[in-house]
């Protein structure tokens, strides 16, 4: 039988071991609580600035993310992404509002699983960032909420 190793696993077994990142390797899983609620009729765009990660390198854990949400206005959607930061390099990243998630259905009730676009699911559903000074999650009505819409639920992330 032939045994096989991760990437991270061989750094590990390596004499002396090549240390890797806590955001890789025995990082403490963190989570920012989320609770909004559409105080009136809002309009199509609107952003909710969900939470804001902490500086330095900070991987967010999409399937452990979830949204609960009571949006009532029916043909619905919504995305998930970031505003713009300054890199730990010192350059500027562009926003992304649906780099997580883009066109999500939220005509119903129910419960979202954050980091469902293709470019976060081929990473294993998660997202690296690196910043000097944090990131905003932001959540973009695409439809018109209306007023008593909530959103409710977790963003968790592992950070050095």
């Amino acid at each position: 039988m032939t045994i096989f190793y991760s990437t991270e696993m061989t750094k590990v077994l390596t004499v002396p071991p090549v240390p890797l990142s806590p955001v890789a390797h025995h990082g403490k899983l963190r989570i920012a609580k989320v609770t909004y609620k559409q105080i009136a009729e809002g309009t199509a765009g609107d952003f909710v600035h969900l939470c804001k990660l902490p500086a330095g390198r900070v991987r967010l854990i999409g399937r452990m993310s979830s949204l609960y949400h009571n949006l009532t206005v029916g043909s619905a959607t919504l995305d998930i992404g970031w505003m713009g930061y300054v890199g730990l390099d010192g350059v500027a990243v562009v926003a992304d509002p649906n780099g997580l998630d883009a066109g999500i259905n939220v005509e119903a009730a129910g419960t979202i699983l954050v980091g469902t676009v293709a470019a976060v699911l081929a990473v294993g559903g998660n997202k690296l960032f690196e910043s000097r000074e944090g990131v905003i999650i932001v959540l973009t009505m695409v439809g018109v909420p209306a007023a008593n819409d909530t959103i409710d639920g977790f963003i968790a992330y592992v950070l050095d």
